[in-house]
């Protein structure tokens, strides 16, 4: 164990709670994040979204957006932009779904997104680790990430900062980085932690504010 503050930071890896805990965790910081993120997506931009609480609240931000392409191995962020996104052309990326993540994953998800061209991946993984960077708890989810990352001219990575030097278990950090690094404006102490892993990166910390209840649209979509 280990000080962050006043929070004890566990150096064993943990696997994430279930989707329906992390949309509603750190709520107002994830929604900062994820509205910065999508202010630096512009109109017709092609991109490559993983599965996630915080990648869900930033699709949630593109509503405004006009003439994007959007590939997604999630279902809930999918199917929320093709409900409130007229202007979004969705594909949900095939595959296999586990009871462990809300991602479809399998052989038939890697082919199709070996074959796509993008413009932005966007993820956020599990952790930020000290000594290994990106990181996932489950093997899969790391190996999609570092496809997705290949897929695309450029990455964006979100991170809210209770991730930021917490231990997990499978890297998902790429020889050439990523090109934009956004996390919130609480985690001075855990950025200075991994800060050496962003050396290319544009780094954006986002400030939160009070949650509004529009912003609940996405949860129960």
């Amino acid at each position: 164990m280990r000080v962050r503050g006043n929070s004890l930071v566990s150096n064993e890896a943990i696997a994430e709670s279930d989707i329906s805990v992390r949309m509603h965790s750190r709520f107002a910081e994830k929604n900062a994040v994820g509205k910065l993120a999508a202010s630096l997506i512009k109109d017709g931009d092609h991109l490559l979204i993983e599965a996630g609480s915080t990648l869900s609240l930033f699709a949630n931000h593109l509503k405004e957006k006009k003439d994007l392409s959007v590939a997604t191995t999630s279902p809930l962020i999918a199917e929320s932009l093709v409900r409130h996104s007229r202007a979004c052309s969705v594909e949900l990326i095939g595959g296999r779904l586990a009871a462990h993540t809300t991602a479809l994953h399998g052989e038939e998800t890697m082919a199709r997104i070996r074959d796509l061209e993008v413009d932005w991946t966007i993820l956020s993984p599990t952790s930020m680790c000290i000594h290994k960077g990106a990181c996932y708890f489950h093997k899969v989810d790391a190996e999609t990430s570092l496809l997705m990352q290949r897929s695309a001219k450029k990455t964006m990575m979100l991170s809210d900062s209770s991730k930021l030097g917490v231990p997990s278990r499978y890297t998902a950090q790429t020889m050439q980085g990523v090109d934009v690094f956004i996390t919130d404006n609480n985690g001075e102490l855990g950025f200075a932690e991994i800060e050496h892993h962003l050396k290319k990166a544009r780094v954006f910390h986002a400030i939160s504010e009070d949650a509004d209840s529009e912003d609940f649209i996405l949860l129960n979509s």
